[in-house]
């Protein structure tokens, strides 16, 4: 059906050689990869601008983690604006808002400015701002925060302090001093 065609009887009577086929089944790209704009199907994340700031903390609208409901995390989740938690979390956070839904448990180091837990909480909470405890929360652990509502049926148990203050030492029992005169 098809013949190949011999030096110079290629029809324009150039006699150059043909170029040789590649040897994959790819064909070879006619325009550089990265400089491509990107296609409109494909979901791609908003670049209005910086995804961080001098700082170093995320834009707030790009960092919300939320973990559904049968959802279980572990590990660690740093620069997050808004972490809510309807599943299970064992893992260390750092973030500006934390919610524990009814229903969600967290376990763990938490470093928060506002907390609003409704669920269970068991661990280290440093709330730097405030801390509200719903009629469904539970927490148990070290806690520490700036200002403090509990609803009513909300219940706290560990050790509790406001954030930043040392906690009170107990008094250690000093030894009684020998009394020695000269006289």
């Amino acid at each position: 059906m098809f013949t190949r065609k011999t030096n110079g009887q290629d029809g324009d009577g150039t006699g150059e050689t043909p170029r040789p086929a590649p040897k994959t089944s790819t064909p070879m790209p006619t325009e550089d990869l990265i400089a491509r704009r990107p296609r409109p199907d494909i979901p791609r994340p908003r670049q209005d601008g910086p995804m961080r700031d001098r700082r170093g903390t995320a834009n707030e609208e790009e960092s919300r983690l939320l973990v559904g409901s049968g959802i279980s995390l572990k590990g660690e989740v740093s620069n997050c604006a808004e972490l809510v938690i309807e599943g299970s979390v064992d893992a260390r956070v750092e973030a500006t808002s934390f919610r524990v839904s009814p229903g969600g448990s967290y376990s763990g180091e938490c470093h928060v400015e506002t907390a609003d837990i409704a669920g269970d909480f068991e661990g280290t909470l440093n709330c730097r701002d405030r801390l509200i405890v719903r009629s469904t929360g539970k927490l148990k652990g070290i806690l520490r925060y700036g200002e403090v509502e509990i609803e009513a049926g909300g219940r706290i148990a560990g050790e509790i302090q406001v954030f930043g203050e040392e906690p009170e030492k107990p008094a250690a029992a000093t030894p009684p001093r020998k009394v020695v005169s000269n006289d």
